[in-house]
């Protein structure tokens, strides 16, 4: 299990950037966070969105935290964090092979989620 909160980070970093060639723009790449968004221009409710957060992972305080988008998206029966309106996701302090995979499926959902409402 890794302990080590930048290696917890570069790994999870690691499995989020193959997204940034599925059409995401890449906000932040510091050694403290990655973020991912969509620039597709879209109309909601009559209001044009040209850029929409899609997915992060941020060394915060003795954690990592993996926050995804959840507009239109239920995260009721999730044990997921509310980071804010519209984002909520994992704070990490130890991750193993079963946790990273629980993050992999994350992301993935939100993704597939992206691609039905035709956000990117």
């Amino acid at each position: 299990m890794k302990t080590d909160l930048v290696e917890i980070f570069q790994t999870i970093r690691a499995g989020l950037q193959p997204y940034a060639t599925r059409g995401y723009t890449v906000h932040e790449n510091s050694e403290t966070g990655y973020d991912l968004y969509s620039e597709k221009n879209v109309e909601v409710n009559g209001e044009k969105v040209t850029e929409r957060y899609f997915t992060g992972v941020y060394i915060n305080g003795n954690e990592v935290e993996v926050k995804v988008n959840t507009v239109e998206f239920t995260t009721k029966n999730q044990d997921l964090v509310q980071f804010g309106e519209n984002v909520a996701g994992l704070k990490i302090t130890g991750l193993d092979d079963a946790k990273l995979k629980e993050v992999e499926t994350l992301v993935e959902i939100i993704h597939t989620n992206f691609k039905e409402k035709e956000w990117i």
